[in-house]
């Protein structure tokens, strides 16, 4: 079982060492550019797509949460540029158009129930963001940190997505990842420790994976802001 942190890409461009060039499924209709970092057995996977062009979406069958890193993505009258990130749900219709070389961090979920969604979803990191629970106060090293969540997403089989921040310093110890999660960070820097010792930096312009029961400790010194998907 996967439990390292796969670095999906660093300061906006993609890793593809480890990634598998391949369609989810056979009707996967970003199949030509579609790599994949990780994929379980429930329909789930995480990884990145380099993209151009117009793609008309008919009745998706999986819904993708997308966190662009350069070109452009435009949905009818509206506009998602690098550094914006969107959901497209599962139903989804519609003309999607990429600018060259297009290239965005995904989560799929292409199993469970049929979608009935009709609009894309902006995951706004502008829009205010309610207090969350921080670590729990047995992992913690020092002051509980504030933290603010926004959920925007939730696909019926349970992946969410949205916007995290911690805004004051937060330091705890190793604890098994409760979920698969994509990270993108918006603004900040923190630092991830396996327990084997090992160190992964993350900044502004980052994204990785942390799978399931991955055992890290987090340490941060400034705000962190960040795109989440979990599942």
């Amino acid at each position: 079982m996967q439990d390292t942190i796969i670095i999906l890409g660093k300061q906006g461009i993609a890793n593809e060492s480890k990634t598998i060039h391949a369609g989810l499924y056979a009707q996967d209709p970003f199949t030509a550019g579609r790599h994949i970092a990780f994929r379980d057995g429930h329909g789930f996977a995480s990884g990145h797509v380099v993209a151009e062009g117009s793609f008309a979406l008919t009745n998706l069958r999986h819904a993708e949460v997308m966190t662009l890193v350069s070109g452009a993505i435009s949905l009818g009258n509206t506009i998602y540029k690098a550094g914006e990130a969107l959901v497209l749900p599962k139903g989804f219709s519609g003309i999607l158009s990429c600018s060259p070389q297009t290239c965005w961090f995904y989560c799929v979920m292409y199993s469970g129930e049929a979608g009935v969604g009709h609009e894309a979803i902006r995951l706004d990191a502008t829009l205010p963001r309610p207090e969350s629970p921080g670590p729990a106060q047995a992992v913690l090293i020092g002051h509980p940190p504030q933290c603010h969540a926004l959920n925007l997403f939730t696909d019926p089989t349970g992946m969410r997505a949205g916007v995290w921040d911690v805004s004051t310093p937060c330091e705890r110890n190793y604890v098994p990842h409760k979920v698969n999660e994509l990270m993108h960070v918006i603004e900040g820097e923190m630092i991830m420790t396996h327990r084997n010792g090992t160190s992964v930096v993350v900044k502004a312009g980052d994204a990785i994976f942390v799978p399931k029961e991955a055992p890290y400790a987090w340490k941060s010194r400034v705000k962190v802001v960040k795109y989440y998907c979990v599942m």
